[in-house]
């Protein structure tokens, strides 16, 4: 019994001892509710993967925050590489505010194509999960996007673009191509003023 009582107490003072540590962290494995996982619908396209919901608002450059960021992105099913020494250029990113004559558009300002990632913060997201942050993964292609759309705008707050593809370079026979139709279009012009004028009588 004296024993039992013993580790009984060591334990405790374990337990008490260790939480401090970890009461600043999230755990990005705890969804907000069981009910309420991440929606790959929420968005036009639909998104191809998705991380979270998370709870509280991930979206930010604390140096926790940013490690839940990255271990949130590592979760994503993709063939994808975020390189977080670019911090800076992801907070660089961020849009506080939807555009489009619909209001809910997600737009960074740039063309994004192939596998692009984006996060999102919502105060309350549509659906029974309030103030979560989630994490997308698209596949623009080669056509490429220049925004998301938000299918319901309820609770946005914030969004930030990790990484996204480049536009893809013409093929040697596209350059081909068009360069002839350059030379041809060329040479129809100089042969056009090159004709003499008929005058009539």
């Amino acid at each position: 019994m004296k024993y039992g009582l013993l580790a009984s107490l060591a334990a405790s003072v374990a337990l008490i001892t260790a939480s401090p540590a970890s009461a600043g962290k999230r755990n990005i494995n705890t969804l907000d509710a069981p009910e309420a996982p991440c929606d790959l619908g929420l968005t036009t396209p639909d998104a191809s993967d998705c991380a979270g919901y998370y709870t509280g608002n991930l979206i930010n450059g604390s140096p926790t925050d940013l490690q839940n960021q990255a271990d949130a992105i590592a979760l994503l099913d993709g063939d994808f590489e975020f390189d977080t020494s670019t911090w800076a250029d992801v907070e660089a990113t961020k849009v506080l505010t939807l555009t489009g004559p619909d209001g809910n558009q997600i737009d960074f300002g740039t063309t994004l194509f192939g596998q692009t990632i984006i996060g999102a913060h919502f105060g309350n997201v549509a659906g029974p999960a309030g103030n979560v942050s989630v994490f997308w993964l698209f596949d623009f292609g080669t056509e490429g996007a220049d925004f998301v759309t938000l299918d319901d705008i309820q609770g946005f707050s914030n969004a930030v673009l990790y990484t996204t593809g480049t536009p893809p370079v013409p093929e040697p026979g596209t350059w081909a191509m068009m360069l002839l139709g350059f030379g041809a279009t060329g040479f129809a012009m100089r042969r056009s003023r090159r004709k003499p004028i008929q005058r009539t009588a």
